[in-house]
């Protein structure tokens, strides 16, 4: 299950955090988005000592926690989208899928005016 969506510009600049938890959860979530920063960053600027190639934008796994797993994407613009998940198991595939149609919807939203 997605617990928590981050849109992060180009500055590492939260543009959009929403957790899908407790009000509890919600701080513990937005330091696990934040902590993300410097895995996307070290990935995009060392591209041979990670797994994903400079033209693959889906970054996967970026790190597990004890209760979550933390995905990534990053856009050509240098866009990043952050999922957090509670399901431990999830293929890398399912998240892929996911990861890939967040920003498609967002582009469709602006291209319709509704942003």
């Amino acid at each position: 299950m997605i617990v928590c969506v981050a849109v992060v510009g180009d500055q590492n600049n939260p543009l959009y955090i929403q957790s899908f938890t407790d009000a509890d959860d919600a701080l513990k979530l937005h330091y696990i988005v934040h902590c993300s920063f410097d895995v996307v960053d070290e990935r995009v600027n060392n591209p041979k000592k990670s797994g994903p190639t400079l033209n693959e934008t889906f970054l996967g796994v970026l790190f597990p926690t004890e209760n979550y797993k933390v995905y990534g994407y990053l856009t050509n613009t240098k866009v990043k989208f952050i999922l957090v998940t509670t399901d431990l198991d999830l293929r890398d595939a399912d998240v892929r899928n996911v990861s890939i149609a967040v920003p498609r919807n967002e582009l469709d939203c602006r291209n319709k005016n509704w942003i």
